[in-house]
């Protein structure tokens, strides 16, 4: 992987870093829409539990 590092040119460099970065926010993302669907569904639990 360093080898591959060394070879690319400055603007290869720059873009792979953007790639890399947009996927971890892509990722945090995803994670947060998953958790965001299991409070609502938690929630929706609660109100008919409380409704029972």
């Amino acid at each position: 992987m360093t080898e591959m590092w060394d070879k690319l040119t400055d603007d290869q460099k720059t873009t792979l870093m953007k790639r890399m970065l947009d996927g971890k926010i892509m990722m945090k993302e995803g994670m947060i829409k998953h958790f965001q669907y299991k409070i609502e569904t938690l929630k929706m639990v609660k109100k008919m539990l409380d409704e029972c």
